[in-house]
């Protein structure tokens, strides 16, 4: 079984990964000009996985 330390870091290379992948999709990375409502999604997607991060973190260390 997988102690605090190590599901905390599995939580957080998800969240990562997420990231990633969401701003790929959405073509962040691309050499052309996002869109505004495109910057706008990925800044929601990025107020959602901070708060999936905080949780996780919080759950972890006093759980």
């Amino acid at each position: 079984m997988l102690g605090k330390i190590e599901i905390l870091a599995v939580i957080l290379i998800l969240v990562l990964l997420f990231y990633f992948v969401i701003s790929f999709g959405a073509g962040a990375f691309s050499k052309k000009e996002t869109n505004p409502r495109t910057k706008k999604y990925l800044k929601s997607v990025n107020i959602l996985l901070s708060v999936i991060a905080v949780v996780g973190v919080i759950l972890v260390l006093f759980l």
